[in-house]
């Protein structure tokens, strides 16, 4: 069953993953990081299934992919700062935390007034997403608190009925989660370790005078 699952990634299984995303199915994503699953941010069955797959709570909201930053703007706002650091790092390991404009994406709790964008730095995940031509909402494609594999046929999501596709890809992926930065009154947070270090953002921030 799970090697029925796991499909090549091309121009075919790409526009396969995305008519299944259209209809309100959830799917495993390579990334630049780790394995992701994925569904239709505009859908809310679609979001809720990864909730459901995960045994994930809903305050723990999911992470938005987008394929450009005039995307990203559609769903959140940009101080000088966010749009710095957007530039700069994407595509690529980075999540900003943003203020959330009020649109029809779910991603957790509909209370939450924030939410986390990145470009991801993965050919065959950014030709998914301008075929879907909508935001993914995202997280590891693991149980909940379960440690990720890096081997897509080793994933225990894959046993589940509701995840219809897995794409592999011959990218390199990381295997290491995506720095989480929030800022607030130009303040930088880091509120997750990952790919990029907290060096190199604060570096850049202050070469480029938008940091004390």
């Amino acid at each position: 069953m799970n090697s029925k699952k796991v499909i090549k990634a091309n121009t075919n299984s790409i526009k396969l993953a995305a008519r299944s995303l259209l209809n309100g199915k959830t799917i495993i994503i390579p990334t630049d990081t780790v394995y992701g699953i994925a569904a239709d941010a505009t859908n809310e069955k679609g979001v809720e299934n990864i909730f459901k797959i995960k045994k994930r709570p809903r305050t723990y909201p999911l992470i938005l992919f987008v394929k450009s930053i005039e995307e990203a703007k559609k769903y959140a706002y940009f101080n000088d700062i966010e749009e710095f650091l957007a530039s700069h790092y994407w595509p690529g390991p980075l999540t900003l935390i943003l203020r959330k404009k009020n649109r029809n994406i779910y991603n957790g709790d509909k209370r939450l007034s924030k939410i986390g964008i990145r470009i991801p730095k993965n050919k065959d995940v950014m030709n998914l997403l301008k075929v879907v031509n909508k935001p993914l909402a995202t997280t590891s494609a693991n149980i909940h608190q379960e440690k990720n594999s890096n081997n897509i046929n080793h994933l225990s999501l894959l046993h589940n009925d509701d995840v219809t596709h897995a794409i592999s890809s011959h990218y390199r992926m990381s295997f290491a989660e995506s720095t989480l930065v929030e800022v607030n009154k130009n303040k930088i947070n880091f509120l997750r370790k990952g790919s990029i270090s907290k060096k190199s953002i604060e570096s850049n921030l202050k070469k480029n005078l938008l940091l004390e």
